[in-house]
């Protein structure tokens, strides 16, 4: 690490940095390894507490908090059962701290928890100070749910920490980064890692699940992004080390990738990463300690040694792509000037349909290309592009068709350079210039559903054919056959209520991660990730019988204005281990239904108890309830039960079962406004059902306000429907 940058970047003197960064190129042996571990602990909490008692100086005793999270510090919230602490708060826990011996493992890792500790504060502080370069650093809470349904079911089967560098670069080190995106893991880089990868021209970010988090101290933000799973998904309460030790042994699975010399604080840190069930494995000659510490000389193996240490399994399977391929380009944008083709939006026809055909109409593994392809197309075209999908299969049923489908805009997305968005006849495609130089075509379009359909749907759909156009007469002719084919769909869904059917299914792949929490998916109430549908779960149960999504009877009705069935309660309370007796599907306020951490938007009702707020995971500032979404997911996540409040998916808002026990949307009154003209069809069509046909022009957004009194005045002066119906309470 260059010192003097270092120093620079966070105000403190060079030579207080020798004791930190001080290396040992020797064979590193256990006894060592601690020792180290420990001086680089001693070392960084002194050096914590000089940049605290600085900043105590320039700024006062102002409150530590990184930005847009429910949990402060989330170290000290987990381990240490600290929510809110301050600058003089944090020097008092610093000269409190117990310094670690080196004569024991439980010294090594009392240094690293330390070490952690003095991380921790040191980073809040840069944040203080604005010192913390944009796009690097803590990494939100928005992100971590963003990523919850992959974690939950192993899309995403781990993540990887790169750290370290070599004194030469490592010419594989491209191959180790696109290694571990193939195989879907998150990656974080931090210190002359990170630098070193952008050297080497890999592009790194948070719309990649390529988190860059600093240099030095910044590597603690790995570790509290793998302890906030814990306290989002897995309702682990503030300062209970017990369970949240138990937690991360099981989940998120932590591989950490060291390179080049090792330093005092790398030790403290590895020490740091084991308390948090991670498994080390570096390039230094160090002795093996299974499941925890792996030397592995060569670096094209170490993420291998790495998974097979902390028993990771990988489930996405490899495509011969001329691009890199995995679930860590799926947030990955392509903008216009990096555009070579373009298809869709509001530039040209293009639409997206898969159906189901008879054995003799399905050529397996066939694709088609009729019109021009990538190459034969200039910088910067527009095309009409038509993606046909058939598939086959004994078992394959018509209401699977959109199902599948659905699953369009997942697979390419995963393909680095294409971006897609929407779905059926309102899809938008873009391939960057760097996609089409790789060698990116038409046909691997379809060799990528071709592959993913089997790989997801492989149990019932045994061929699959596809066909893919850009000649503009062909697009018309097939668009039309696409259209009856959508809209007969959508006549055979308009019958489809909660009232029409007798089985409802449950949703426990968030299980794995919050253990006591059950979604359960109705017609009318997608589940709260906004990802799985009543049809999705019902042909899940069809492929996996035994898996997440079960049928339930409804049973006897106990209330039909609350959606309280026997049958569901019974589910409810089996699945919850107890803990949650009932659960109401269309209230707020009696027994609403558990949030584990997936949410896509969070209800929470207004401080007068009148009406209700809804915030989405995209919006970052403050609502009128007082609270952020961050603060708001925090203490409503993991399987609780929280009447008032409740995370639910953004297509439930224009369900006519959205808390209808309470009145539904006439309750609210404040809505981000993104996710307000996101929703403004639905928002005025309902409006006008309900008998209050300017009811998108009440709900405030926050342009408006974002105080609750200055709400309740709006409210008033625009004579909200919710001033007129019962209190909530």
């Amino acid at each position: 690490m260059d010192k003097k940058l270092i120093a620079d970047a966070y105000g403190i003197d060079v030579s207080s940095l020798d004791a930190v960064l001080k290396v040992t190129d020797s064979k590193i042996d256990a006894a060592t390894l601690i020792k180290m571990a420990s001086d680089g602990s001693d070392a960084i909490v002194s050096l914590a507490k000089d940049i605290v008692t600085k900043a105590i100086a320039k700024h006062g005793n102002v409150p530590l908090v990184f930005p847009e999270t429910a949990y402060g510090l989330p170290l000290l919230y987990g381990w240490k059962g600290i929510l809110e602490i301050d600058l003089n708060g944090s020097l008092s826990l610093l000269n409190d701290l117990e310094a670690a011996g080196c004569a024991s493992m439980e010294d090594g890792l009392k240094a690293g928890e330390n070490a952690m500790y003095a991380a921790e504060i040191i980073e809040a502080v840069r944040y203080i100070n604005g010192n913390v370069n944009e796009g690097e650093g803590f990494v939100p809470d928005r992100i971590l749910r963003e990523l919850g349904l992959s974690f939950v079911d192993e899309t995403i089967p781990g993540a990887v920490l790169f750290l370290g560098r070599k004194e030469k670069d490592v010419p594989e080190i491209r191959k180790m980064v696109r290694n571990c995106q193939s195989k879907g893991m998150v990656s974080c880089a931090s210190g002359d890692c990170l630098d070193q990868m952008r050297d080497n021209g890999i592009a790194i970010g948070w719309d990649r699940m390529f988190y860059p988090l600093g240099n030095f101290t910044a590597t603690v933000h790995a570790l509290n992004f793998a302890a906030r799973a814990a306290y989002s998904f897995g309702s682990i309460e503030q300062g209970d080390r017990e369970k949240l030790r138990a937690y991360l042994v099981k989940r998120p699975k932590i591989v950490v990738i060291h390179m080049g010399s090792l330093n005092n604080l790398d030790a403290a840190f590895a020490f740091a990463a084991l308390l948090h069930s991670a498994v080390v494995v570096t390039d230094n000659d160090v002795p093996n300690i299974s499941g925890a510490l792996r030397s592995c000389n060569d670096n094209l193996d170490m993420i291998q040694v790495g998974i097979e240490e902390r028993k990771i399994t990988v489930k996405l399977e490899p495509i011969e792509l001329p691009v890199a391929y995995g679930p860590a380009f799926e947030g990955e944008t392509v903008r216009r000037p990096q555009t070579y083709l373009e298809a869709g939006g509001t530039k040209s026809r293009s639409f997206e349909i898969l159906t189901k055909a008879n054995e003799k109409d399905v050529e397996d593994n066939r694709i088609t290309i009729i019109g021009k392809n990538i190459d034969e197309f200039g910088k910067g075209d527009t095309t009409d592009l038509g993606i046909i999908v058939r598939i086959y299969g004994k078992d394959v049923q018509s209401d699977l068709e959109p199902v599948i489908e659905r699953n369009i805009h997942h697979f390419l997305n995963y393909a680095e350079g294409i971006w897609h968005a929407g779905q059926r006849d309102s899809n938008w495609i873009r391939i960057s210039d760097t996609a089409k130089e790789s060698g990116f075509k038409l046909e691997h379009i379809g060799k990528i559903l071709i592959h993913k359909i089997k790989e997801e749907f492989g149990k019932i759909v045994t061929r699959v054919q596809v066909m893919i156009i850009t000649d503009p007469a062909e697009v018309s002719k097939h668009y039309d056959i696409a259209k009856k084919t959508y809209d007969a769909r959508d006549e055979r869904l308009k019958g489809l209520t909660d009232d029409s059917v007798n089985v409802f299914y449950t949703c426990t792949m968030c299980q794995s991660f919050a253990p006591d929490h059950v979604c359960i998916i109705a017609p009318e109430r997608l589940g709260l990730c906004g990802a799985i549908n009543w049809l999705d779960a019902k042909a899940s149960n069809g492929l996996s019988p035994n898996g997440p999504n079960a049928p339930i009877e409804k049973g006897n009705v106990l209330s039909a204005e609350k959606g309280e069935w026997g049958g569901t309660n019974d589910i409810v309370r089996s699945q919850s281990h107890g803990n949650v007796e009932r659960m109401c599907m269309y209230s707020l306020m009696d027994s609403p239904m558990t949030s584990c951490g997936c949410f896509e938007v969070i209800i929470a009702m207004t401080s007068d108890m009148q009406a209700v707020v809804l915030v989405d995971r995209d919006h970052t500032g403050m609502t009128p309830v007082g609270m952020k979404f961050s603060t708001l997911a925090g203490s409503i996540g993991g399987g609780r039960q929280t009447p008032g409040f409740m995370g639910i998916g953004k297509k439930y808002i224009t369900s006519k079962k959205f808390i209808s026990a309470e009145g539904g949307l006439k309750r609210v009154a404040w809505m981000p406004k993104r996710l307000k003209e996101s929703l403004a069809d639905d928002i005025k069509r309902i409006g006008k059902e309900l008998g209050v046909p300017d009811m998108y022009d009440k709900i405030a957004d926050e342009t408006v306000t974002e105080d609750a009194e200055q709400l309740m005045q709006w409210m008033s002066d625009n004579e909200h429907p919710a001033l007129s119906m019962s209190p909530l309470i």
